[in-house]
């Protein structure tokens, strides 16, 4: 299941280094966002953009480029200034986390902008002022600087975050297939089979046989565990057959 963000923009406000910005796409092109808008960018044909939007240059090529932060709101309904800068106007700053579960629900009928300033100087106090709501990354107050790029990753990871737990999603990219019994007992009667070409014993009262039943009762094999040792086995009575005895 795919999160529909195409009514979410990362606003990037006259960023100097074109690789922020291809570091930011390639963390956009992860987590499922595709709208970027650009106040006054550098050169965006650079080696270092390129390089460093790995796989998701496209993003940077149909991003809508601007001249002016208000130009650049007037693109959306909704924005989000994302910023360090605290002010009366403000009475608190909403974390990450927080501000992405808003997004979702107001992404469906609003276009949203989260808006990022300056590597320098961030966002001005007037630019935080004309946006609806401001969030800010708790850091560790000695060093509360993070790059651009970093705090884009971190932003729509959580907005793909909470997009997963909206709708009971389980962290993996694609769903474990559990081995089923009748392949256990597959593996199982292969192993036997070879003890007994083999001529290993069992040892007193069948220990061998009830201890690997045991094994396999504890464990929580994929399909491709069990595939794994299917192979390995097969291997092995390859072998046996080009020596001349043959498998039962």
């Amino acid at each position: 299941m795919k999160p529909d963000f195409s009514n979410v923009y990362i606003i990037l406000h006259s960023i100097e280094n074109p690789g922020n910005i291809g570091s930011a796409a390639r963390a956009m092109k992860n987590m499922g966002l595709n709208n970027m808008v650009l106040i006054n960018p550098p050169d965006l044909e650079a080696e270092e953009a390129k390089k460093l939007a790995y796989m998701s240059y496209d993003i940077i090529e149909k991003a809508t480029i601007v001249s002016s932060f208000d130009e650049a709101i007037s693109l959306v309904d909704i924005t989000v200034a994302t910023t360090r800068r605290k002010g009366k106007w403000r009475e608190r700053f909403m974390p990450p986390e927080e501000i992405s579960e808003l997004i979702l629900v107001k992404k469906e009928v609003n276009k949203i902008g989260i808006i990022f300033g300056t590597e320098k100087t961030g966002l001005t106090n007037d630019e935080v002022v004309k946006c609806d709501y401001a969030s800010e990354i708790p850091t560790v107050v000695d060093y509360p600087s993070l790059n651009i790029s970093q705090a884009v990753m971190i932003y729509v990871y959580e907005l793909y975050r909470a997009f997963m737990r909206t709708n009971n999603l389980k962290p993996f990219s694609s769903p474990i297939k559990k081995a089923s019994g009748r392949e256990y007992r597959r593996l199982f009667e292969r192993v036997m089979n070879l003890m007994k070409v083999f001529d290993i014993s069992e040892g007193f009262e069948n220990k061998f046989s009830k201890s690997l039943n045991r094994l396999f009762a504890r464990t929580e094999w994929e399909t491709k565990d069990i595939a794994t040792f299917d192979a390995f086995l097969k291997h092995i009575e390859q072998y046996v057959e080009k020596k001349g005895d043959k498998i039962r």
